[in-house]
């Protein structure tokens, strides 16, 4: 299992520009997803609605370079569960597939390692990792699971914020450890950023919990 320790290193070498902007809606995962959902044991599914037609603006990736994510991948592998501990499992299936999508740049509408927004990014790890399966955008993820106090948070909760000043979420991340979360930032791309910092701590609306315990 990948400790706090660890988590809180990971953090600090994949940490991005603080992103300004947030991102909502666009579209859902393709049909052969979804198919491909169904077919999955134990799989916790919740209901997708009509989205909104996306852009394709591409916006500037972040700064992490291909050696430097490989060689974070490679020194992740002695991470490996050492026990059937289904938690911990679930934090490295999790956790390798956040990697594995690290670098990726930001798109409105985004939902491949060529261009990706913040919900379709939160969609996908959880969905590919461990099969839980969320809503398009990032107000309807916040309707989902189940409310998490800032002080109780644990890897995996979901985070939403009101990054656009609209009274609403309008931007969601994945909760790592420390104060650290990873998210896909409209000037980042997808990189990690701190729930501390001035910004996040005004914009923050809630927290959710969809990974079952």
């Amino acid at each position: 299992m990948l400790k706090n320790g660890n988590l809180l290193f990971l953090s600090l070498i994949l940490l991005g520009i603080t992103m300004i902007t947030g991102c909502s809606a666009t579209r859902e995962l393709t049909d052969n997803d979804s198919e491909l959902s169904l077919k999955m044991k134990g799989a916790n599914v919740y209901k997708n609605s009509n989205e909104l037609v996306a852009t394709s603006t591409l916006v500037k990736k972040s700064t992490i370079s291909k050696s430097s994510l490989e060689s974070i991948s490679s020194s992740l592998i002695g991470y490996t569960p050492s026990s059937n501990n289904k938690s911990e499992m679930i934090s490295d299936e999790v956790m390798f597939k956040v990697i594995e999508y690290l670098n990726t740049p930001y798109l409105w509408g985004g939902t491949s390692k060529r261009g990706i927004d913040c919900s379709a990014f939160v969609q996908t790890v959880m969905y590919q990792s461990i099969g839980v399966m969320l809503p398009r955008t990032s107000y309807e993820q916040s309707n989902v699971g189940v409310d998490v106090l800032r002080s109780e948070l644990k890897f995996g909760d979901l985070l939403f914020f009101d990054t656009m000043n609209k009274g609403r979420t309008t931007h969601v991340g994945i909760y790592l450890s420390d104060g650290y979360f990873v998210h896909s930032g409209s000037s980042t791309g997808v990189a990690v950023a701190s729930l501390d910092s001035d910004f996040y701590t005004r914009v923050f609306l809630k927290a959710k919990r969809v990974i079952s315990e």
